[in-house]
């Protein structure tokens, strides 16, 4: 406790004032260059002195000379404040964007085409911010959320907010359908599929979505269904897309829209009783929000046409 109380003491201030007295050997000229009158300056260094128990200067008729003990505490000093200045030029920049790191968590690995757009704004945009992405599950990548790796993560809120400790935003309601190829004899009936008959075909899910916690795996257990188990389970889309061109096999997909699929595939919306899904952006309620992801949030919302929607402050745990 008696060396915190030292340190607290010998603030910044004083240490900038024992330097310069230092490199000047002489109080007259410090306290010209400190702007600080001479007896403010004496006073202050005495204060140091005591707080030390160690003389830093010997009083010389013509100026001053440092003690062994005022070199050891200069040297240490100059090390500190170093450090200090860098700390204070490092906050600055990242607060600017000049420099730093943007690390985002996405769930499921899917969320990925709606990030994808963003990051190449962020990154044009703030080029001196270096970008880490990971995917994964809700399950797995929260964890790193709350302990720091992730600045955000990018997902749904319906899985996001079972978790108390996260703060959400929500940005978009997205649209849901069932992706096939072109052709698929679902796509070819003259009347709306029944949902059981859909869920009749081969499903591809991501490897980011755990099949037991995925809200096609409740309609199963509504409709009396054996438990859902994908029959492909793939997290890269090109190989995704080949597998749905080549078989019977459907994907639920959730989009902000569908523009971007192509005549090579056909679309059944709402084909599925599916609770609605948001994507947004989550923080960890504990951690303050950096600049970065703040501004990568406000680049998706702009990408996605957010809509104006209340943001939930922290999940409700449902």
């Amino acid at each position: 406790m008696e060396w915190i109380a030292m340190v607290s003491h010998l603030d910044l201030k004083r240490m900038r004032y024992v330097l310069e007295v230092a490199r000047a050997e002489s109080i007259t000229s410090a306290a010209e260059t400190l702007g600080v009158t001479q007896s403010a300056l004496s006073r202050s260094i005495a204060e140091v002195e005591d707080t030390l128990g160690a003389q830093l200067f010997h009083r010389l008729p013509r100026g001053i000379q440092v003690t062994p003990a005022g070199l050891r505490f200069v040297a240490g000093a100059k090390r500190l404040l170093g450090d200090v200045d860098n700390l204070i030029a490092e906050v600055r920049e990242s607060e600017n964007l000049v420099s730093g790191r943007l690390r985002i968590g996405v769930a499921p690995r899917g969320y990925m085409d709606h990030v994808s757009r963003a990051l190449k704004a962020f990154a044009h945009a703030y080029p001196g911010v270096g970008i880490e992405v990971a995917t994964g599950t809700t399950q797995a990548l929260r964890p790193r959320l709350l302990n720091g790796e992730f600045d955000l993560m990018v997902g749904s809120s319906s899985y996001l907010k079972r978790w108390k400790d996260v703060e959400i935003r929500t940005l978009k309601r997205l649209q849901f359908a069932i992706l096939s190829r072109a052709g698929h004899p679902l796509a070819l009936l003259d009347h709306p599929p029944r949902e059981i008959d859909v869920l009749s075909y081969p499903i591809v899910l991501p490897e980011s979505v755990e099949p037991i916690y995925s809200d096609v795996a409740q309609r199963f257990v509504h409709h009396g269904l054996p438990p859902f188990q994908p029959h492909y389970v793939v997290d890269d889309t090109d190989t995704m897309a080949r597998i749905l061109k080549a078989t019977d096999a459907i994907h639920p997909l959730h989009s902000p829209d569908f523009r971007h699929i192509g005549p090579n595939y056909s679309l059944l919306p709402d084909a599925l009783d599916l609770p609605p899904h948001f994507i947004a952006v989550a923080y960890s309620a504990s951690r303050p929000r950096s600049p970065a992801a703040e501004r990568f949030a406000a680049l998706i919302a702009e990408r996605v046409g957010a809509e104006d929607l209340p943001d939930t402050a922290v999940g409700d745990g449902s």
